[in-house]
């Protein structure tokens, strides 16, 4: 089936692409079509687990690309990876931290040659994003996504204990963390208000977007490739149930993330020559950096057995509490490169709140991996390999950060707030402290009687739930923890980027122009975190979007400090 050409085709109703299709599809002379691998989320049919304002939708397995899977360090065997295959995104499945990043990420993108994103421009564009609810109404605009935070007056205790220690290490408390360069203990920015979370779905595409003429969404499609005439793009072939469809376009653009938005490229031929060569690939453009440059955040996490007293209130649903961003202080290395997060509440259940976890990352790293082909088919998965600590900077840092959470969980007052801490084992997600259906009521249920039991019952029962655990700190004091067992427990973030960064023509790792459009063919862009030249210091979602933002004004000819509002 072949379709009329349309302006403007945008591939991934992701944080990116949901965001793009509303600004461009504002303008009413052009004809956008967003189309979209999962499933929609209108307005009024969100279902209830992406609206909650705790990240229960990322227990659901319907919501992610089937299959996936990374290598995080090198000699170490693959693990599920997850990906939002949904509308919204990321933004529809993530931890819902709202952080911005430091003014030297964006320029380590200029220096790296992504000219116009110097923080003046950037901030433009955020102020497009945010709709902060904890900022004076007179000191900020208010654009699309909510964003709020957990009031100090809920904070469990033991985050509370951790501020007051966090203070006596000399770092101080940052009122909005968006708002400063500094090192500092502050309140974590969330991406919801009271009500639901702020996905790009929720926020973007909204009934009055959804109503225009010239926006079309097709859920449930899938692109399988580009489509050419010469070394111009002129649309791409899709499936959709069952069905495949060739949909033309003016220009496309790509909004699929810094995993499938490369795939797609390069089964389509641009990429690496050689490479597509040895998978039967016909080459239309050698562009060796696709693919390449792939970054992301290396974290790890303590859990922590908490009584009633100390915990937070059953009846807040929200996920990270607060955070400090520190400095490593080493050589080469930039300022606010470490972040620590403090997490009230693991699980939707009841249990969720008798269990705290303490978050350390390495948030500005120089390791580099890739995504490449395992087959030019596109019901094939990519494969991903992080290299996470090829640079020899990243693993004294990774060891930084988690020392000093070690530092702060130690401090005796904080010490007191808890029962139990553990180191836990690499990759833990959410999702294995919970099951779904009645399995995981049983399960529930059973988590909320071990973990109000007596100590040597609890402890039995975390130490069968979580078999690599290791202790911190319990009934016999301290427990030390050697450099090997903490690097062991690292895993990869849900933040990967730079897989299709943007840098001059000339530089034979850039994939994209600083006006998103990819080099050595005509009629067509990417806007979405593959472009980042560089990992910004910040969970991605609050910078995806500004690129949104960004990249919706270059498209259009606006200025970018301009409202986009609906034009003939």
């Amino acid at each position: 089936m072949e379709t009329a050409e349309t302006d403007f085709l945008v591939v991934g109703g992701g944080s990116a692409g949901a965001a793009l299709a509303a600004r461009l599809s504002a303008h009413r002379a052009h004809r956008v079509v967003l189309v979209e691998a999962g499933d929609d989320t209108p307005p009024g049919a969100t279902p209830a687990d992406i609206d909650d304002t705790f990240p229960s939708s990322t227990l659901n397995p319907h919501y992610f690309w089937p299959g996936l899977e990374a290598t995080a360090v090198a000699g170490t065997a693959p693990r599920p990876y997850p990906q939002a295959r949904v509308m919204g995104g990321g933004s529809s499945i993530m931890g819902m931290f709202a952080l911005r990043g430091l003014p030297s990420d964006y320029a380590r993108w200029t220096a790296r040659g992504a000219r116009g994103f110097g923080w003046d421009d950037v901030a433009a564009c955020f102020g497009k994003v945010e709709d902060d609810h904890d900022r004076p109404a007179r000191d900020a605009p208010r654009g699309a996504c909510p964003i709020s935070r957990t009031p100090r007056g809920q904070w469990p205790e033991f985050v509370r204990r951790m501020e007051h220690a966090a203070a006596g290490l000399g770092f101080p408390f940052a009122d909005d963390i968006n708002a400063t360069a500094g090192d500092g203990f502050f309140a974590m920015p969330a991406s919801c208000d009271a009500h639901a979370r702020s996905s790009s779905a929720r926020c973007y595409l909204t009934r009055e977007v959804r109503a225009r003429e010239n926006l079309t969404i097709l859920s449930g499609t899938c692109v399988t490739s580009l489509r050419f005439d010469g070394r111009r793009v002129t649309g791409v072939n899709a499936i959709r149930a069952g069905e495949t469809l060739a949909l033309a376009a003016r220009e496309v653009i790509l909004s699929a993330g810094a995993i499938h938005s490369p795939a797609l490229l390069m089964r389509s031929g641009i990429g690496p020559v050689d490479d597509l060569m040895r998978l039967g690939i016909q080459p239309v453009a050698d562009r060796r950096g696709v693919g390449r440059n792939l970054q992301n955040h290396a974290y790890q996490f303590f859990a922590l057995t908490l009584p009633p007293a100390t915990r937070l209130a059953a009846h807040v649903r929200r996920f990270a509490v607060a955070g400090l961003r520190a400095s490593s202080g080493l050589p080469d290395c930039p300022a606010g490169d470490l972040m620590l997060f403090m997490l009230g509440r693991v699980s939707p259940r009841a249990f969720g709140v008798d269990v705290a976890m303490v978050g350390s990352a390495l948030y500005t790293p120089f390791s580099t991996g890739a995504v490449t082909l395992a087959s030019a088919s596109p019901h094939v998965n990519p494969r991903i390999d992080f290299q996470m600590l090829d640079d020899p900077r990243d693993a004294p840092r990774v060891l930084k950060a988690a020392r000093l959470a070690e530092r702060l969980l130690r401090d005796p007052a904080v010490a007191a707030s808890y029962s139990e801490a553990f180191l836990l084992p690499a990759g833990l997600a959410l999702n294995q402290f919970n099951r779904s259906g009645m399995t995981g009521a049983l399960i529930a249920a059973g988590a909320k009687a071990a973990l109000n039991s007596p100590g040597a019952v609890r402890r039995r029962a975390f130490g069968l739930a979580f078999p690599g655990a290791r202790p911190l700190a319990g009934p016999h004091g301290d427990v030390a923890l050697s450099d090997a067992e903490l690097m062991s427990s690292i895993a990869p973030m849900g933040h990967p980027v730079g897989t299709c960064a943007m840098g001059s023509e000339r530089d034979p790792l850039a994939v994209v122009d600083d006006n998103y459009r990819v080099h050595g063919v005509e009629g067509l862009r990417v806007v979405d975190a593959s472009v980042m030249p560089a990992i910004p210091s910040a969970n991605t979602y609050l910078p995806t979007l500004m690129l949104a933002e960004h990249a919706a004004a270059r498209i259009a000819g606006v200025p970018m400090n301009a409202a986009f509002a609906e034009a003939q």
